[in-house]
């Protein structure tokens, strides 16, 4: 089983005074200890890196980063121009919900290889259609 990381679950991993910390770093220990293959995608980590330097600041965004650089186990994947296209669509299809386009591009990488499983809080990927880790 494939996971993707979504951009909360980074955060409440990174953040210790994230309201899913504890709980995060519960499940990415698990993640970690059974090395499942794991995947994020570019534009997560973008939409992490911001929110965190506004949180807990430069150095502990780059120790963050350089961390993640070191799982063996996890694939940061470009969103490609096809998720790109995909992620407009699934946002007009899906008007009446209030996904993100980072949301709607994350659904289109986990579409595209085929991943049913995110680690997230997010209640969006449930909507969608996917498993959520717990």
């Amino acid at each position: 089983m494939t996971v993707f990381i979504d951009t909360g679950a980074w955060i409440a991993i990174a953040d210790t005074n994230d309201q899913y910390s504890g709980e995060a770093g519960k499940l990415y220990t698990d993640l970690i200890i059974r090395r499942l293959p794991l995947v994020t995608s570019d534009l997560v980590l973008v939409e992490i890196y911001n929110l965190l330097l506004r949180t807990i600041g430069i150095m502990p965004t780059i120790n963050f980063a350089n961390g993640l650089r070191t799982i063996p186990f996890l694939r940061i994947l470009p969103v490609t121009s096809g998720d790109w296209e995909k992620a407009w669509k699934i946002l007009e299809k899906y008007d009446d919900k209030d996904f993100s386009f980072t949301d709607c591009t994350s659904f289109a990488v986990m579409d595209r290889l085929r991943i049913k499983t995110a680690f997230t809080f997010d209640a969006h990927f449930i909507q969608y259609g996917y498993n959520r880790i717990s």
